[in-house]
């Protein structure tokens, strides 16, 4: 998307790789989602667009599933290089 990545859900089974972040203690929780919320663009004011939204999806890690939260792109990405192995970093090695 330019500076950014951004992940939009496919029908077919694909994969994102990413980092996983635990919040060890619950009573944080409620503050740090609200923070990355923000920062995603998940709460707006009534005259902005909404960039992301949050869902909870399964990750796999360590051979095991487990629920986390991701942020979807909710915009128009037509035209937009497709990262076909849904890792960023490997993309951006390449294409140097």
């Amino acid at each position: 998307m330019g500076s950014y990545p951004a992940a939009v859900p496919v029908s077919e089974d694909a994969f994102v790789t990413g980092e996983l972040y635990v919040i060890k203690d619950d009573s944080d929780f409620s503050w740090a989602i609200g923070q990355l919320d923000d920062y995603e663009g998940v709460n707006v004011e009534s005259d902005e667009m909404q960039l992301y939204r949050r869902e909870l999806t399964d990750v796999f890690i360590n051979n095991e599933i487990t629920p986390a939260w991701i942020y979807w792109y909710g915009g128009n990405v037509s035209g937009r290089p497709e990262i076909v192995s849904g890792d960023l970093m490997e993309y951006l090695q390449h294409k140097e």
